[in-house]
């Protein structure tokens, strides 16, 4: 059984939220596993100079984990909505309960967890050795290959991007017209093509 199907079949219910409104911040209980029905999750937290920075978006059919698995734990992020988002929940107990009845999701779980944890090791790392052309163009390869295409639509507004790299929306403006000078990428808007 696939693994967010299960999940969202034992959650409770299911709650819209406008885009803006904020999902969870630091210090609320985080008792509960959200899957994303539809729309996109921002997850962020604010740096030491008290910059703005996206950890992850959630999309459609994604699952934020940390309030399933661990216990006494409060959030240390902020979650907010970027779009009209539909969310569902599970308290820990339904969590652990279908676990027992689905064990092979855990493991499929361990994996998502693993590849979110490595995402963000992997963005500290980038964050202090790369350049912002250097994030920016590693970010543009990485969805080439999520979208296995070489033209796909940004699946983000710039604004959520240049969040999202930890860098300016002018700094962002000035990289992707640098790439496509270089003849990298093709820009039409917030289509990109790599060349």
């Amino acid at each position: 059984m696939n693994v967010i199907k299960a999940l969202a079949k034992a959650s409770v219910h299911q709650k819209k939220i406008p885009a803006g409104q904020m999902i969870y911040q630091p210090g609320d209980p985080n008792d509960r596993l959200m899957i994303v029905d539809s729309g996109r999750v921002r997850v962020f937290s604010y740096a030491d100079d008290d910059r703005e920075r996206t950890l992850y978006m959630l999309r459609s059919r994604e699952v934020d984990l940390t309030g399933a698995l661990f216990t006494n734990h409060l959030h240390q992020n902020f979650a907010q909505a970027a779009e009209p988002t539909e969310i569902c929940y599970l308290k820990q107990d339904a969590f652990k309960d279908t676990l027992k009845k689905y064990p092979e999701m855990a493991l499929s779980l361990v994996d998502l967890l693993g590849e979110r944890l490595t995402l963000l090791e992997q963005r500290d790392v980038t964050d202090t050795l790369l350049t912002s052309k250097q994030r920016l163009f590693n970010y543009l390869l990485e969805l080439k290959e999520q979208f296995s295409n070489n033209t796909y639509k940004l699946p983000v507004t710039k604004k959520e991007l240049a969040l999202y790299l930890g860098i300016t929306p002018e700094t962002l403006s000035r990289q992707l017209k640098q790439l496509n000078q270089e003849g990298k990428i093709k820009l039409d808007r917030r289509n990109i093509t790599i060349l």
